[in-house]
């Protein structure tokens, strides 16, 4: 790239708004916050700072070379405008003249780490969509009178990013997917109102909330079930590659969630079909406990998970669905599956398993 680029940005002028997404990824042991333009990952720091070489600004915002994605959510408001204009300069010169700046690397050349490395928190809706609740057996969910399930998951050890390795558990036999929809936080948010919700939202990516279900419920004991042991093993928490800013997403209501496990489709449902919405999910969530810049709220699965492969029960019969798994019955995860988490506009997350 050269400085006549310069007048290539100009023309974009910044009226329309440019599609782009961020990632933290590694490249040859470095860590990277990168944001995705036109096919390349553009390592933010030196692109910015390049950027502004080109065009001649003079500011008083240094971009570092060191930046992780919580520095980037702490200051989430005064990221999006420059995200914006160096999407419009970049959309405009890269590829243009042959040349690669140092800066810019492929997607396939890359390895994604978890977008956020490593948020505070990682809240988890339990059996928050209508068809999931039915094919499990569970209680019909009623809405009036009562409130979202969360439940925690671990950070560092917990969450691995695209292209990693579901790591099976010698505590378990019985290992199952979850495709869902995660929402990244942008804004501390505190008892906020289900009609702000979403300005809390920094944007959204692609979970997979991996469970061990013989490990779920365990029977005369103090506590009938046991939300660590079945979700809480490491690796359990697939999530990217890409985090997916909020405006890009126009109704998270709207959105078709499809797993596939080793090239056969699982999983094909849609976030209409949650109990809770993503707003009330936020509203719920910020009523108990702070959220910060960079907390992952996972908004639950819906049908097509392994465990109820082959049974059709009615409400209230999952008792049933464990028969039947322990029969043998299911399709659960196996070391040399590949599963594929695609979630509509906002991407496809992919892991094998070992």
């Amino acid at each position: 790239m050269n400085r006549s680029s310069q007048s290539v940005s100009q023309k974009q002028g910044m009226t329309v708004q440019h599609d782009y997404r961020l990632a933290t990824f590694s490249y040859r042991g470095h860590e990277y916050v990168g944001i995705q333009i036109a096919g390349w990952l553009i390592d933010l720091g030196p692109g910015y700072e390049y950027y502004k070489e080109m065009i001649g600004r003079h500011d008083f915002f240094k971009a570092k070379n060191n930046y992780v994605m919580l520095d980037v959510l702490e200051e989430w408001d005064l990221f999006l405008g420059v995200f914006e204009e160096m999407t419009a300069f970049y959309q405009g010169v890269l590829d243009k003249d042959g040349s690669r700046p140092s800066f810019a690397y492929r997607p396939g050349e890359v390895k994604f780490l978890p977008p956020v490395v490593y948020p505070n928190k990682v809240l988890n809706a339990g059996s928050n969509f209508y068809d999931h609740a039915l094919e499990m057996g569970a209680a019909r969910p009623v809405k009036e009178g009562h409130e979202p399930y969360f439940f925690y998951k671990g950070s560092r050890h917990t969450l691995i990013g695209h292209g990693d390795k579901i790591r099976l558990t010698p505590r378990s036999n019985y290992t199952d997917w979850e495709a869902e929809l995660a929402v990244i936080i942008g804004r501390y948010a505190r008892n906020v109102p289900v009609e702000r919700a979403l300005e809390y939202v920094a944007g959204y990516t692609c979970y997979n909330d991996i469970s061990a279900r013989d490990r779920m419920i365990r029977k005369d004991e103090t506590f009938d079930y046991d939300w660590f042991a079945n979700k809480g093993n490491d690796t359990f928490a697939p999530i990217g590659p890409y985090l997916v800013p909020r405006q890009f997403i126009k109704d998270p209501q709207n959105l078709s969630i499809r797993c596939y496990v080793s090239g056969e489709l699982m999983q094909d449902t849609h976030t209409n079909q949650m109990v809770w919405s993503v707003a009330e999910l936020i509203a719920t969530a910020s009523s108990v406990t702070t959220l910060s810049p960079g907390d992952v709220i996972a908004t639950g699965t819906g049908a097509g998970v392994g465990m109820a492969k082959g049974i059709k029960v009615n409400h209230g019969e999952i008792g049933k669905v464990f028969v039947h798994m322990y029969a043998g019955k299911s399709r659960l995860l196996r070391p040399g599956d590949i599963v594929k988490v695609e979630i509509e506009g906002v991407g496809s997350l992919e892991n094998g398993v070992e």
